[in-house]
């Protein structure tokens, strides 16, 4: 058996792993969901006293379960509330049961009382519980491994001769579709990827028609060399769609609070309804086809008249005259050349270019100001025009880390005459090289009126701007520049967590002495640290961070500021980075100060960064929802048993329905008060304390001690407490009989021995506890003929058993 000491530690350093373990258990498990389905229902205090089970629950979880038979006793003490001084139980003693009042608080909020208001409380205690369990589940190491070497190496491969030849990748390739590389022929693999999937008679295709059997024909469709040559594995179904493909397979149930949302849709009728589409007529006639269109390229068809659409469409681009043309904002030009049916007619539609570049700006919609830049910035030809137009200026700004309201336009054109050729160059003298990796994208020095309208300059720049959405990679990126040694790196834990956790490494788990040795050892050699270690990462890791080869310049360097970035973007929208603790305070703190705000589903849908938050909260990935799904289940409610919610199996949506039940509660949905979710923790704390005790009191004991002590103000309350008292007595070697000592000689000595507000301070209880559970061992050794019987510490604690002055309370309740 465990001694005290360590049975307490492994509880007490992990609450919540320990917590979420006694909600597994089956009976626990079917009582809390019997609570939470039904607690809201009650109205009124006798139908909750009544139902035995509802009120033997909550009793339990604020520690009255020896008190659930007196029932008219706690139907005085409900009835009453809190909110009078002189309420029945506001007179007791025994402070639980104002407790317990003011929670199931009938007398004030009448039938109101239980319904819980999950989005306050549940979903920012889920969201952390939920980042535990990401990372925690068997295998998830292997497969952020595997996806690290993969989105490595895809690119590399240019056909399939260099996909066979690389079985580590063609393993994964193929897992990601439930095939088995091991188990299949090389000559049957190749024989399907060359067959590729035009062809309706081609083996991927057949195998798929005769034996439903479609797992080589999506493979096939993603690595479809056959079609797309050397471009295959630039393509999103290769460097997406098969990594999530891959996660899925291997059966994590891993997501992430920042990726991006499902197709709509929206998407889907698109995809399936523009190549019908041969004339201008026919996309102004389809509503839905010209609003999506349109949105994608940042305009909205509801506010333009039919007649100008056509007029745009009709004029094309290739005239320097026509209607698209002429007007200063580029966003029409952008569409028209695009839908060019002037130029292309009938064919305009069938090019899967069109439908690619559209759906992919669609996705960029979200945000119109990627859209404006994109349709403007080829006509800002100079620093004047660039300086000129403060939309512009300000998306190029925020894109590379830099606060447009902290830069005067003179300092910047001083940076921008500059370039970045000149080492001594305005950009270049600064050691925060934000400003030269914005200088070098719009480059007038070196490029002239043609800086903006370089291709690569734009998508690097949207790019940025998308991931500095994430405000890890934002910080990332506006920090790094300003790291120079291994030193530097080492002192920010933050840009450490996140390079590191981008080549798949938990910096939490490492100890700086491991990873400074890596670093140190660089790459070239390949007997370093990191190249002699099997797995990969820290290589990786290393081979960007190469402060060995590159010294100071290292983090300017585009493996850094790119590919770090990109590939952290990429991990983390697979679910396989272990969210940072920066990033989940900071979303937590943003959830909570604007869930508030919501008065609709409206407003939920609105706000991506409080939906995802929230959805991740309950375990429903983003990437497999539709804006049009997650609506329907909100707007569906919980109230009706056959709710898009209640009809599904997976109760994770009736629990996020049920946080923000529009639905029922309309504008008062995120601000209810309910005494739903405090009971149910309450009570998983207490079952968790209970089980505890079963194996051994003093673990009990100290767990119990370690709850309440934060909140204790004074000696006095210990003493009135006949559990915290022994825990006192026993960590401070005294014998039973001091309890029978003068009150306010034993509080001086307490006080003299530990300070009361050292209860306070976790380091400081942290060693008294391990003082306590110390001498409960010596006192109360747990080898030898089990576990000693010590029930008699909870004969009457305040948590655990009855007052006296409440039994004679009941009794005068009798006469």
């Amino acid at each position: 058996m465990l001694n005290t000491f360590t049975s307490y530690s492994l509880i007490a350093r992990d609450i919540d792993k320990s917590i979420s373990r006694v909600q597994k258990e089956p009976t626990v498990s079917r009582d809390t969901a019997y609570y939470l389905n039904n607690i809201g229902k009650v109205k009124t205090v006798d139908e909750f006293v009544d139902n035995d089970r509802l009120f033997r629950y909550a009793m339990k979880a604020y520690g009255l379960e020896d008190m659930a038979y007196a029932k008219a006793f706690m139907k005085k003490v409900l009835k009453e509330g809190v909110t009078d001084p002189n309420s029945f139980a506001n007179k007791l003693t025994d402070k639980r049961y104002a407790e317990f009042a003011k929670a199931f608080n009938f007398a004030k909020y009448g039938d109101n009382a239980t319904t819980y208001n999950a989005s306050q409380v549940e979903v920012t205690q889920n969201f952390v519980l939920q980042t535990i369990m990401n990372s925690g589940q068997s295998g998830y190491a292997y497969v952020e491994e595997e996806t690290s070497n993969y989105l490595d190496n895809i690119a590399s491969v240019k056909s399939i001769d260099d996909l066979m030849g690389d079985p580590r990748l063609l393993k994964y390739a193929m897992a990601a579709y439930g095939l088995d590389s091991t188990q299949e022929s090389a000559a049957r693999v190749r024989e399907m990827l060359e067959g590729g999937v035009s062809d309706p008679n081609s083996p991927a295709n057949k195998l798929a028609a005769h034996l439903g059997d479609e797992r080589y024909a999506n493979f096939v469709s993603a690595f479809n060399f056959v079609e797309y040559g050397e471009q295959t594995t630039a393509r999103e179904a290769v460097r997406t769609d098969t990594p999530k493909a891959y996660v899925q397979e291997a059966g994590l149930s891993v997501l992430s609070p920042m990726a991006q949302a499902a197709p709509s849709a929206d998407d889907a009728y698109f995809q399936a309804n523009i190549g019908q589409v041969k004339t201008i007529g026919n996309l102004i006639g389809d509503s839905r086809l010209l609003t999506y269109a349109m949105a994608a390229f940042g305009l909205d068809a509801r506010t333009e008249p039919p007649e100008k659409v056509r007029a745009m469409l009709e004029g094309g681009v290739s005239d320097p005259n026509s209607p698209a043309n002429q007007l200063a904002d580029k966003r029409y030009a952008n569409f028209v050349s695009a839908f060019n049916f002037a130029e292309y007619g009938t064919a305009t539609t069938s090019s899967a270019d069109l439908v690619d570049t559209t759906l992919k700006l669609h996705a960029e919609s979200t945000d119109p100001e990627n859209a404006y830049f994109r349709a403007n910035i080829g006509s800002a030809t100079s620093i004047n025009a660039l300086l000129g137009n403060q939309r512009l200026f300000d998306y190029a700004l925020s894109a590379y880390g830099l606060d447009p309201s902290k830069e005067t336009p003179e300092r910047i054109r001083a940076m921008l005459e500059g370039g970045v050729s000149d080492p001594n160059s305005p950009a270049n003298q600064l050691a925060d090289k934000r400003y030269a990796n914005f200088i070098a994208a719009f480059n007038f020095a070196d490029y002239g009126p043609g800086a903006t309208s370089r291709p690569e300059m734009v998508e690097r720049t949207v790019t940025y701007h998308k991931e500095n959405a994430n405000p890890e990679t934002a910080y990332f990126r506006a920090n790094i520049a300003k790291v120079q040694s291994i030193g530097d790196l080492m002192a920010d834990k933050r840009l450490l967590t996140y390079a590191m956790a981008a080549y798949g490494l938990d910096a939490s788990n490492e100890s700086a002495t491991t990873v400074r040795s890596m670093l140190e050892g660089g790459v070239s050699d390949p007997n370093s640290p990191a190249n002699k270690l099997a797995d990969k990462s820290y290589a990786r890791f290393v081979a960007a961070f190469d402060f060995a080869t590159y010294g100071q310049d290292t983090t300017t360097r585009p493996e850094v500021l790119d590919a770090t970035s990109a590939r952290y973007t990429k991990m983390t929208d697979l679910g396989l980075v272990k969210l940072p603790e920066a990033y989940v305070k900071d979303e937590t703190a943003y959830y909570k100060a604007n869930v508030g705000k919501l008065t609709s589903i409206d407003d939920l849908m609105a706000d991506r960064r409080l939906l995802n938050y929230a959805l991740y909260a309950y375990g429903i990935d983003p990437t497999k929802q539709t804006p049009e799904g997650i609506r329907a289940m909100l707007e569906g409610g919980v109230s009706d048993p056959d709710s898009p919610a209640n009809k599904l199996t997976d109760k994770s949506w009736a629990g996020f329905v049920t946080a923000f039940n529009f639905a029922e509660y309309g504008e008062t949905a995120t601000t209810r008060v309910s005494a739903g979710q405090p009971t149910v923790d309450k009570y998983m704390r207490q079952t968790l304390e209970e089980e505890a005790g079963d194996q051994n009191e003093g673990v009990r004991l100290a767990l119990y001690f370690q709850r309440k002590a934060p909140d204790i103000t004074n000696y006095y309350e210990v003493l009135a407490d006949t559990a915290l008292a022994t825990v006192m007595r026993t960590a401070l070697g005294l014998p039973d009989s001091f309890s029978s000592a003068d009150i306010d000689k034993q509080v001086k000595l307490f006080e003299s021995k530990l300070p009361v507000e050292d209860l306070q301070d976790p380091k400081k209880l942290e060693k008294f506890m391990q003082r306590f559970t110390t001498m409960y061992e010596l006192n109360n050794p747990s080898s030898g003929s089990g576990t000693p019987s010590v029930s008699v510490l909870f004969a009457q604690p305040t948590e655990y058993g009855v007052y006296t002055s409440t039994l004679l309370a009941i009794q005068s309740m009798r006469r």
